[in-house]
This record gives C-alpha cells, structure tokens and sequence, in this order.
C-alpha cells in the first residue's frame, strides 16, 4: 500500500481553560481518497481540519503536540511557510466563520494569502466588499418588509451610499 499524503500521530489540542478537543489522534490520509470526518457537534472536526491548514495558530491552543506530516513534512513546525501551506490546503467551512482578526483582516486575508500585498489596493477592495455587503444587507431587509425591490427609499439610501452627493 504507498505512503499516505498525510500522516497525524498523537495529535493532541488542547484549549486555555482544560478542554480537550482532540485526544492522542492517528491517521492516515491517503492521497486521491476521499476521506470523511463525522461526528457530534464539539468533537474536534474543525480542530482537526485547521491543524491540517494552521489555522489552529490563530486560536492560541494552549497545547498542541504529536506529528502531522504532509509529504513527508512537518505541517507543525514553526518555521513553515503556512501562506505557502494554505495555499496547497484550503479550507471550507459549513458557515463563514470569522478568524480571530480584525474585520478588515478578515475581509482581506483570502487576497493576502493570494499574494496581494499593495495596501491601498487591499484598503480598496475591502472598502468594496464592505460597501457591496451593506447594499446586499439593505435588499434583503426591504424585500423582507415590503416583498418588492422598488422602495424608493432604500434605493435613494443606496445610491447616496454608492455615489455621494457634493457637498463642499
């Protein structure tokens, strides 16, 4: 049988105050399979996923021991590039689930980690995604109370948002 893509030994995480997520886990993944984890809410399968990726880091586990090795590296050693390694292990959650940042940190961190690095370009885009979800958020609110996309005072608070007026 190869080599599995990514071997776990003795995973154990550990969060401040005691709790346990997950407790001396070994596995092996195999590369090409589809692998599943199921479980009870609270059993340790999104800690177990962001280990994979390091997304753990953000978390502050007060313990984090044992060996996850992808292709023979060492996905836990703290001089690995985990930009580089997000890149190659991507994670999708069942909910948007805010990391540990800023929200503006949050809003560009996708856009860092594909290489983005003009920091007016990044303030740019957030400040897009931003204003974009408001408008979403204002269309679902006055569909919900009126049942119809032509309120024209949601549609004046939109385009005062979009296209300030001048008033120097």
């Amino acid at each position: 049988m190869p080599e599995p893509k990514i071997r776990i030994r003795g995973l154990r995480v550990r969060y401040p105050g005691g709790v346990e997520s997950l407790k001396g886990i070994d596995l092996d993944i195999r590369q090409n399979c589809i692998t599943v984890a199921f479980g009870p809410a609270g059993g340790g399968k999104s800690t177990l996923v962001s280990v994979l990726n390091r997304l753990i880091d953000l978390s502050e586990p007060e313990e984090l021991v044992g060996e996850v090795l992808m292709d023979g590296i060492n996905l836990l050693d703290p001089e690995l590039d985990v930009v580089a390694l997000r890149r190659r292990i991507g994670v999708v959650f069942s909910r948007p689930i805010p990391l540990p940042l800023t929200v503006f940190q949050n809003i560009s961190y996708g856009l860092e980690v594909a290489g983005m690095r003009d920091k007016k370009m990044l303030a740019e885009r957030v400040e897009k995604a931003l204003r974009q979800e408001v408008i979403n958020k204002l269309f679902a609110y006055q569909y919900k109370i009126t049942g119809s996309w032509d309120d024209p005072s949601v549609t004046r608070i939109i385009i005062e948002h979009e296209y300030p007026a001048d008033r120097s």
